[in-house]
């Protein structure tokens, strides 16, 4: 094994050997991050027109807006905003969401009465399973438990999920506890992809597109409105391969 090929395998190896320093470099951390407050506005609606749509943000802290200030600027209602200048429609958001929220906990967050008239959910789950330890067997059952839900729940809506991003790259988190959260972060995000794929009227976009500093919020770990923005556009970029929401 010549230098390159050694560097190679040690850093494929670098997760595992991380393990044992990863608990106490995810306290540290939990203790060090500032803490922030969700979005205010958790329903609204943009637009003018004869055509109404509803856009529901469903899942954890991303969806929830922590550390935006409304969710005007949140990527609820940038998607809201978005879908009203495509469809010169009247489009109104919901939030269905909390910070922290794995995908079991996410499955207490199906509402009926908010999502059965949604055209379009968008759903971040997941880095709080990788993050808290979960299985991967555990998170494919709850996420696939979780979308059949959601899918029965709104029986109209195209439904999108956010891929996990690469949380080697969070400011917030030093290594070696970032290589152990970006192993699993990748891990769990083929496992997120896997479930949308055998499901009907589900789309995923990637989250891992060049992650500078002006899309974190000021605790170096939750999207800024600029990311926030970002994940909007990637999915009206997928919605245009679509039929026009009805």
């Amino acid at each position: 094994m010549n230098a390159k090929e050694a560097t190679a395998y040690l850093r494929r190896q670098l997760p595992w050997l991380a393990l044992p320093l990863a608990p106490a470099q995810g306290l540290w951390v939990t203790r060090r991050v500032p803490r922030l407050a969700e979005a205010e506005g958790r329903t609204g609606v943009v637009g003018s027109g004869g055509r109404h749509l509803k856009v529901v943000a469903f899942g954890d802290s991303v969806t929830a807006g922590y550390a935006v200030a409304h969710h005007r600027d949140s990527v609820a209602g940038a998607l809201a905003t978005r879908l009203a200048n495509r469809y010169a429609a009247q489009v109104s958001w919901a939030v269905c969401a909390q910070s922290g929220a794995t995908a079991d906990v996410a499955l207490g967050l199906v509402d009926p009465a908010v999502l059965a008239d949604a055209d379009l959910i968008f759903v971040s789950i997941g880095v709080n399973d990788a993050k808290n330890g979960h299985s991967t067997a555990r998170f494919r059952r709850d996420v696939g438990v979780l979308f059949d839900a959601i899918l029965a729940a709104a029986p109209r809506a195209q439904v999108c999920l956010l891929g996990v991003p690469p949380l080697e790259h969070f400011p917030a988190l030093p290594r070696p506890l970032a290589d152990v959260m970006g192993w699993r972060g990748r891990v769990f995000d083929a496992i997120g992809k896997q479930e949308v794929a055998a499901r009907p009227r589900m789309l995923r976009i990637e989250a891992d597109g060049p992650l500078g500093p002006e899309m974190f919020a000021e605790d170096g770990f939750h999207p800024s409105v600029t990311l926030h923005a970002a994940f909007a556009d990637a999915v009206m970029e997928q919605l245009d391969l679509r039929p026009p929401l009805s």
